[in-house]
């Protein structure tokens, strides 16, 4: 499905069953190759994806976060939810899991241009570094929000 930034919210609570969706954004996994993405589609969808969706797997397999090369993460009020998709055409794929909100211990977004460093930190100290864009710092807001209503 085609959704605009604006439109992730909206767009993804009608489709798992009714989420009730605080937040999404588009992020994607840097790799040393993620400079390739500028150069043409073909550096992006040859070079710097595959890069990407390995590093993604090694990142599942260490923490149990479901990610791709590109993703849609969206915040509920009790977890994460991960989609696959191509932020290049705004195409959001396939539902590909949800991590519980009591395993991750914050949520921080880096200001920058139009993709920003999003670091998602879980229990036990492991951080996962992704970039960004659209509503990534409105999904930390709601993150923090969410985790101090908990406390």
């Amino acid at each position: 499905m085609h959704l605009k930034d604006e439109e992730l919210v909206t767009g993804l609570a009608s489709q798992e069953g009714g989420l009730d969706l605080v937040a999404a954004t588009f992020a994607r996994v840097p790799t040393a190759v993620s400079f390739t993405r500028m150069l043409t589609p073909l550096g992006n969808y040859f070079i710097a994806r595959p890069a990407a969706r390995a590093a993604a797997g090694k990142i599942t397999e260490e923490t149990d976060v479901p990610l791709d090369a590109a993703v849609v993460l969206g915040l509920s009020a009790d977890a994460l939810h991960v989609w696959s998709a191509d932020p290049m055409i705004n195409q959001v794929n396939d539902y590909l899991g949800h991590v519980p909100l009591d395993r991750i211990t914050a949520i921080e977004a880096t200001p920058g241009r139009s993709w920003q460093k999003l670091t998602i930190t879980m229990q036990g100290g492991h951080q996962i570094e992704l970039e960004g864009r659209g509503a990534s710092h409105q999904l930390a807001a709601a993150f923090s929000q969410l985790d101090n209503t908990a406390r």
